[in-house]
C-alpha cells in the first residue's frame, strides 16, 4: 500500500517541477528574442537565470527520485522502473487524476522548451556562423597594386587584410 504522504509530495513536487520549466519556457522565449535582436547583455542574463532554474530542477529531481524510491519499496518495485502511468493505476481515484493532469501537462511543457531550444541552438549557430563569415571576409589579404622598380622587379607590393593585423 503506498503512503498517502509520499503521493501528496510527489504531487508537490512535479507542480513545482512543472512551474519551474514553465519559467524556463518563458526564458527560452526571451532568449530567441535576444538572440534575434543580438542582445548580448540580455542573452547572458537569460543564461544566468536559466541556471539557477536548472539547478533547482536538479533539486527537485533528486526529491522526486527519493519519493519514487520510498514508493517503490513499499510496492516491491525498483524505483527506475515506476513510472507516473504505473502510479495512476495503483493509487486512490482522488490522486490518479491529478497525477494524470500533471503527467500530461509536463509532458507538453518539456516538449515546448526542448523545441523553443532547439531553435534557439540553431539561431545562435546561425548567428556565429555569420560572425565568423564576416571575421573572415575582414581578415582576407586585398591585393595592392604592383610596383615595379627601377631594373622592372616587384617591389613594395605588401598584402594587408581589411584589419590593420600584422601577419
Amino acid at each position: 500500500m503506498i503512503k498517502t504522504v509520499w503521493i501528496d509530495n510527489l504531487i508537490k513536487v512535479l507542480e513545482y517541477e512543472k512551474r519551474l520549466y514553465g519559467r524556463l519556457l518563458d526564458l527560452s522565449e526571451e532568449k530567441t528574442s535576444a538572440v534575434i535582436k543580438g542582445e548580448l547583455e540580455n542573452l547572458q542574463t537569460i543564461t544566468a537565470k536559466e541556471q539557477e532554474l536548472s539547478d533547482e530542477l536538479k533539486k527537485l529531481a533528486d526529491i522526486r527520485e527519493k519519493i519514487i524510491g520510498q514508493i517503490g519499496k513499499s510496492i516491491g518495485k525498483y524505483p527506475d522502473k515506476i513510472t507516473v502511468n504505473d502510479l495512476i493505476g495503483l493509487v486512490p481515484d482522488e490522486y490518479s487524476g491529478r497525477l494524470s493532469k500533471l503527467s500530461k501537462s509536463l509532458k507538453e511543457t518539456v516538449s515546448k522548451l526542448k523545441n523553443k531550444n532547439d531553435l534557439n541552438s540553431h539561431l545562435i549557430k546561425n548567428a556565429l556562423d555569420y560572425v565568423e563569415f564576416s571575421l573572415n571576409l575582414l581578415m582576407q589579404p586585398v591585393p595592392q597594386a604592383v610596383q615595379y622598380g627601377r631594373k622592372g622587379n616587384e617591389e613594395g607590393s605588401k598584402i594587408r587584410g581589411v584589419l590593420d593585423i600584422k601577419y
